[in-house]
């Protein structure tokens, strides 16, 4: 038996996908764009998310909002600005991926 989502399974929904620029992220968002759901783009590399959101535009027609933020050097108050920035497009969030991370010791 192989299982196949309806192409409408995340309509209406609203996602935040954090460490969407590349690698699981990025392929998550892909697809629960492509299931009908508004992703919301977050992540480090600001031309890595353009594309992301580019590519989104081209293949479901609707322009994803995307924010740059590095989750591993931000402030609380950098994280609140964005948060803001979020709730002024967004009226609810239905989902998040916290995806976001490095393994291994940080740099710093």
């Amino acid at each position: 038996m192989h299982y196949q989502p309806k192409q409408d399974l995340l309509q209406n929904r609203i996602i935040l996908v954090t460490g969407a620029s590349d690698g699981i992220g990025r392929e998550a968002a892909l697809t629960y764009a492509r299931y009908g759901a508004t992703v919301i783009l977050l992540g480090r590399n600001e031309e890595k998310l353009r594309r992301v959101a580019q590519h989104i535009a081209d293949e479901q027609h609707v322009q994803p909002q995307w924010f740059t933020l590095d989750l591993l050097t931000c402030t609380a108050e950098e994280c609140r600005q964005v948060a803001d920035r979020i709730a002024a497009h967004y009226p609810r969030l239905d989902g998040v991926l916290h995806n976001a991370g490095l393994l291994g010791k940080s740099a710093q």
